[in-house]
């Protein structure tokens, strides 16, 4: 992992995700302040996908790259209704 990556607001980051082998997703992202904006920015594009994703991050406004890991869940309907239960009072 590469730890000189960093995001200012003003960068375009070009985002390709693949899951076993595939390509899920390919975005350019820009106006995220921080790494960890940009990587919620990328959970929310990736809602209803679960298992292990490659997240390949390129700065073309620095030169630099990086490579993330993510693991993603759907929530088990078990855990949804245990989660409105505590609003439905």
């Amino acid at each position: 992992m590469n730890n000189s990556f960093s995001v200012k607001n003003s960068d375009v980051v070009f985002v390709n995700v693949m899951a076993i082998g595939r390509q899920v997703m390919t975005v350019t992202l820009s106006g995220n302040s921080s790494v960890e904006e940009l990587m919620e920015n990328v959970k929310v594009r990736l809602s209803g996908l679960d298992g292990l994703l490659t997240v390949n991050l390129r700065n073309s406004s620095q030169g630099t790259a990086a490579k993330r890991v993510l693991r993603l869940r759907r929530p088990s309907a078990g855990m949804l209704r245990a989660h409105m239960k505590g609003y439905a009072a």
